[in-house]
């Protein structure tokens, strides 16, 4: 992170391009670029964006295209802990916005809070720092963990609906298809909360997401333990 900041010293527009699941993190660091008085965009080209980023700092000012004005871009793709500590080790001033879009990236980073392979003493201090700083953590939680769209819960219904408990119901078995997904007007990542979700059974060691339309070849394999612990 110093090299790529330090590259920045003498640029006049800098252009920061995420996936998605950066774009906390890509706000972050946008909100500290404009305090340096220099012009700064922030580009993501995924094709859906969800609604629980539509809260963060500066989120109407995201491009779906490069910049050709910029003289220097950064392909983000460091954690918002990782930003945090840049920020720290360097006595660089957190403010209110980007103490709430790193909030963001380490409650969504964690899933929750419950992720405890990621999360520790250190984390927990974090998140302290960062509510003293101005952090808006309720909203942070509202659009992150309580936000649920009407597509979700039909996928849901339908996810749940089909699902088949195997290995003396200590494995769930999902099934998806296309068609599931064009009906209800949700996508994959919605699939994939479906499947982590399951974990609220405490015998649930293991989620597994099959695709009907391919002879049910695996999309993703969730296992409690090392995912979850």
């Amino acid at each position: 992170m110093n090299k790529i900041l330090m590259k920045i010293e003498d640029k006049k527009h800098i252009e920061i391009v995420v996936q998605s699941e950066k774009l906390f993190v890509g706000s972050a660091l946008y909100t500290y670029i404009l305090t340096l008085h220099k012009k700064v965009s922030l580009v993501c080209k995924s094709t859906n964006i969800e609604r629980k980023y539509s809260f963060i700092p500066w989120f109407e000012k995201i491009k779906k295209s490069d910049t050709p004005s910029a003289d220097y871009s950064i392909e983000l793709d460091i954690s918002g802990e990782n930003l945090y500590n840049y920020f720290e080790n360097n006595f660089i001033k957190i403010n209110s916005k980007m103490a709430t879009a790193l909030y963001g990236a380490l409650l969504n980073e964690s899933n929750g809070f419950q992720n405890s392979s990621k999360i520790g003493a250190s984390f927990f201090n974090k998140i302290a720092q960062l509510i003293e700083y101005g952090a808006d953590y309720k909203r942070c939680q509202k659009f992150i963990i309580e936000f649920q769209s009407l597509a979700l819960l039909r996928l849901k219904s339908i996810m749940l609906n089909n699902m088949i408990l195997v290995n003396n119901a200590t494995t769930v078995l999902f099934y998806i298809s296309e068609n599931d997904l064009k009906k209800t007007g949700a996508d994959l990542e919605d699939a994939k909360k479906v499947i982590r979700e399951i974990f609220s059974l405490p015998y649930i060691e293991n989620s597994i997401l099959l695709d009907l339309d391919r002879e049910n070849e695996v999309i993703i394999i969730l296992n409690k333990e090392i995912n979850f612990e």
